[in-house]
């Protein structure tokens, strides 16, 4: 079996067992060490894949911590890029902002708003949703393709317990996850530096078409996660 990444990892240290067992008590600086010596360490950030196995790529996914990030906050440019990459048509999804807007204004959602809300303007749009959204996970982002696309997902829990982690193709991801996405529109990350209704940079006709006042904060990055029920870092 081949792993790694620019390289191939090295064979783990006499510290592991057969079983490759690790202690969930090693403290992160250990566990950063041991990773180390095996050469491995962080995938860049514009990288779809976190690790190769026998060629195929892996992003990895944590149900602990912080909750996974399908779309980081991303504005109606880098939709409008996406689109284009997957010929999705952007008008449907314009149309579904706007009704999120009114939905929010309204008082029917939150900022945040689950797909198990029956409220929720995105819940009917797997179908519209799923090339959009496996282009995120496995491609690119709203700013270009990967370099390093990913084949697979692998979600797992306990990272010391590789029984119950989780293989997912392309074709079952969206199903996997549509259930518990939520959907929030938000300010500044994603957003140009500084925006205001003046505002007269790059594409900013198309920015404007998303984007809200509230509470004085100009909202128009669309951000969507998984939220996942149990919560534990390691």
């Amino acid at each position: 079996m081949s792993v790694g990444f620019w390289k191939e990892y090295k064979s783990a240290p006499d510290i592991f067992t057969e079983t490759m067992t690790v202690d969930s008590n090693w403290s992160e600086s250990k566990i950063m060490e041991i990773a180390g010596e095996m050469l491995i360490e962080k995938a860049p950030v514009s990288c779809k894949s976190d690790v190769y196995i026998n060629g195929n790529g892996y992003s990895l996914k944590s149900t602990y911590g912080a909750n996974s990030a399908l779309v980081n906050h991303t504005n109606r440019i880098g939709f409008e890029r996406v689109c284009r990459e997957t010929g999705a048509d952007i008008a449907v999804l314009d149309s579904i902002i706007d009704n999120y807007w009114k939905l929010r204004e309204s008082g029917d959602i939150r900022e945040d708003v689950s797909n198990s809300d029956p409220a929720s303007p995105f819940q009917g749009y797997k179908e519209y949703f799923r090339p959009i959204l496996e282009y995120f996970l496995f491609v690119g982002s709203g700013s270009r393709r990967s370099k390093n696309p990913a084949d697979y997902i692998l979600e797992f829990g306990d990272p010391f317990d590789n029984t119950k982690w989780k293989i997912i193709t392309k074709r079952e991801a969206i199903d996997v996850f549509w259930p518990k996405l939520v959907f929030s529109m938000r300010s500044k990350k994603g957003m140009p530096p500084n925006y205001d209704l003046d505002y007269r940079g790059p594409d900013a006709s198309s920015i404007a078409k998303w984007v809200r006042n509230c509470r004085g904060e100009y909202k128009g990055a669309l951000h969507i996660r998984v939220a996942e029920g149990r919560r534990r870092r390691y």
